[in-house]
């Protein structure tokens, strides 16, 4: 896993992923801004109880959004991701596997209509795991990365393996290679939550992913 963590960090600086990055930074600040739009309206709600009440309430309130946009940010990622999948898998497999074939081309609506799926499953599970979050210190980092980095380990592997494998292929080889897949996946979510870093997170998280299936087909083979 560190060759394909080093072969990732190395091409950021590659002309063909400026666009994407630019993408990824834009699209991460978006949804920043939209869960401050959202603090600031849920604020609103809670002017009803006069005095320090209030405060106390807008406080509670703004807290429980933070939390919230920090758990929604893995799955937007993969939102903002499927904007230019196709360009960043074109370009490390032009660099890292010139030797591959096309891949199988994808429509854009499927990619998208795909993510939105993950962004909803992603939301709701940790909604569910909310009370651990906040109510168990220590176990709840465990339990935040082991579900997002099974969540995002396998959209991402997912999205990057149906290019050039069947959706039948793709299933197999990720169960076969699942706790492979899963440490991929706890990777992806800290870097989601490292500030400054997640802007390009989408980026790095798609990267490191085509890397990761590029070795584990390949180990197949062997």
């Amino acid at each position: 896993m560190f060759s394909s963590v080093t072969a990732t960090l190395g091409q950021l600086t590659d002309p063909k992923l400026r666009n994407p990055i630019i993408l990824s930074v834009i699209g991460s600040i978006v949804a920043i801004f939209l869960l401050g739009a959202t603090v600031w309206y849920v604020l609103d709600w809670f002017t009803i109880f006069g005095g320090w009440l209030d405060e106390a309430a807008a406080w509670v309130a703004s807290l429980i959004v933070v939390v919230l946009g920090f758990l929604f940010f893995p799955g937007a990622a993969n939102i903002i991701s499927g904007l230019f999948l196709d360009s960043v898998c074109k370009a490390v497999e032009g660099k890292h596997y010139p030797a591959l074939g096309p891949a199988r081309p994808q429509p854009f609506i499927e990619t998208v209509l795909e993510s939105l799926k993950f962004l909803g499953v992603t939301v709701l599970v940790n909604v569910l795991l909310l009370p651990i979050y906040l109510l168990v210190p220590g176990l709840n980092l465990v339990v935040f990365y082991g579900a997002n980095g099974y969540l995002l380990g396998r959209e991402f592997f997912e999205m990057v393996a149906i290019r050039r494998l069947t959706p039948a292929e793709t299933r197999e080889l990720r169960k076969r290679k699942a706790g492979s897949v899963f440490v991929s996946g706890v990777f992806i979510a800290a870097v989601m939550t490292i500030p400054i870093l997640n802007f390009a997170g989408p980026v790095i998280a798609t990267a490191f992913m085509l890397h990761r299936f590029e070795r584990l087909r390949n180990d197949m083979k062997k």
